[in-house]
């Protein structure tokens, strides 16, 4: 062994061995400090009292706060529980219904019959001061025992209530009766003379309305009687808006019947008047409150809307009984037109129908190709004679007349020249035959008394049809 390795030896085990000894001395050195801190801690003079009871209570209520505050939140929440739960048992629909409550979550259990009453569960659970949230365990039962309960329970109560209710339901029903029976009296009355008037609408429209204001107050009574006031302002209401929405919806029908109330009101026309409408002439058979109904001279029924009567222009031929006629008459350009004339005004003054005054009359209308056109014009009284059959005389015997007087009436006439030799065969064309003389049968008047057919079959009509009539019986009747 060398000697290098021998001094090596010592060194090398000092340093394995030092450490140790310094973790040794570590070691015991901490064991030591705590074993002294007391000792000198004791040596120390005692702390305030103020500081020794500040540091003894500090620690106490840090540990009871949370202890207190749970405790309220318990309480808080068992009242919430019994609170809903002593609601929901008073309630029927919410009796199966059982609440559960924890740190202000409500938890709602059980069944019920009907949706609308787990909504209402819920409604009631979270308007609760205090609740933080619902849960909605609730389940709509499927029993049929159970859905259907709630409804028998209602129907056996309406039916107690109905039995309870009948009494007083009779009363009101008799008091309805009573007026009704009042109002047909008093409609029958007419009310005051001065309300009562010749027009047969206006007749109506008055005893209408006093029937309709005896059977309202009698309505009004019997309401008062059932306690049911509160369903007239519900009623008039609802009358009111389905006024308006049919308004829209039948508007020419509410044109119709308020052009029909106005022409009863003003009565342009009366029964069997003549009179021509957008060029429908008849006679008029009766005004509806919707349509006014005529028949044509030919006997057929015309229907016209009461608006189409209302707002056109409408010829009365009967409203003035005096009508005139006229008619023209073509006389040769060689005749004496003042003879002419006279003879035919002679001729319409010697008949039957046709009025003295205002006078017939005559007059120069036109000078033609080949003749001079004369107009003759005469009145005819309307009550008395017939229109058409007067013109129809008139206009024969007027022809007769003058053709008797030798005044001409010819036909248009026209000159044809032929080129060539001869003569064409026939009548010479200077002059016109000679007419045959009238015999005395002819120069007599026809008849001319009114004409009654059409106005039978109208009245007829009016007895066989029970449509309502808004004319008034006498035409000339003075209206209010």
């Amino acid at each position: 062994m060398s000697p290098g390795t021998r001094s090596s030896r010592p060194l090398r085990l000092v340093l394995h061995v030092l450490p140790v000894l310094l973790l040794g001395l570590f070691v015991a050195g901490a064991a030591a400090v705590p074993a002294a801190v007391p000792a000198e801690v004791q040596a120390q003079d005692p702390p305030p009292a103020d500081t020794a009871v500040q540091d003894t209570t500090e620690p106490d209520s840090l540990v009871s706060q949370p202890e207190e505050l749970t405790s309220d939140r318990e309480e808080s929440d068992e009242e919430i529980r019994q609170q809903l739960q002593a609601l929901f048992d008073r309630v029927e629909a919410l009796a199966g219904i059982r609440v559960e409550v924890e740190a202000g979550i409500v938890r709602l259990r059980g069944t019920v019959s009907e949706a609308q009453a787990a909504e209402r569960a819920v409604e009631l659970a979270g308007s609760r001061e205090g609740v933080l949230y619902v849960e909605d365990e609730i389940r709509l039962t499927t029993s049929v025992a159970d859905r259907l309960e709630p409804t028998w329970d209602r129907l056996r109560d309406m039916g107690l209530d109905a039995i309870a209710f009948l009494p007083l339901a009779v009363v009101a029903l008799t008091v309805i009766l009573l007026s009704i029976l009042l109002g047909k009296l008093m409609g029958r009355w007419g009310g005051p003379a001065f309300l009562q008037s010749r027009n047969p609408f206006l007749r109506q429209l008055v005893a209408r309305l006093i029937q309709l204001v005896v059977v309202a107050l009698g309505i009004v009574v019997a309401l008062e009687i059932v306690e049911a006031t509160a369903l007239v302002g519900a009623v008039v209401g609802t009358a009111g808006l389905a006024g308006l929405a049919l308004g829209f919806a039948f508007k020419d029908i509410v044109e119709n019947y308020l052009a029909g109330f106005f022409m009863a009101v003003r009565q342009p026309f009366g029964q069997n008047d003549h009179v021509v409408v957008e060029g429908f002439e008849g006679k008029v058979v009766r005004l509806t409150p919707r349509e006014t109904i005529l028949m044509t001279l030919e006997g057929n029924h015309v229907r016209l809307p009461n608006a189409l009567v209302f707002g056109k222009p409408l010829l009365n031929y009967t409203r003035n009984p005096r009508r005139r006629f006229q008619f023209d008459v073509g006389v040769g350009t060689g005749d004496d037109l003042a003879e002419a004339r006279e003879v035919g005004m002679r001729t319409l003054r010697s008949m039957q129908g046709v009025m003295d005054e205002p006078a017939p009359e005559a007059i120069v209308l036109d000078l033609g190709e080949s003749w001079v056109s004369l107009r003759f014009l005469g009145w005819v009284d309307q009550e008395t004679a017939e229109y058409l059959r007067v013109r129809s005389e008139a206009v024969r015997l007027v022809k007769l007349e003058l053709e008797n007087a030798g005044i001409s009436l010819p036909s248009p006439e026209y000159l044809v020249r032929l080129q060539g030799e001869g003569r064409l065969p026939g009548p010479p064309t200077d002059r016109p035959p000679e007419a045959r003389p009238p015999s005395p049968a002819s120069r007599r008047q026809g008849d001319v008394s009114r004409d009654d057919t059409v106005d039978r079959q109208i009245e007829e009509d009016r007895l066989a049809s029970d449509e309502e009539n808004l004319l008034a019986e006498d035409p000339k009747a003075p209206t209010r």
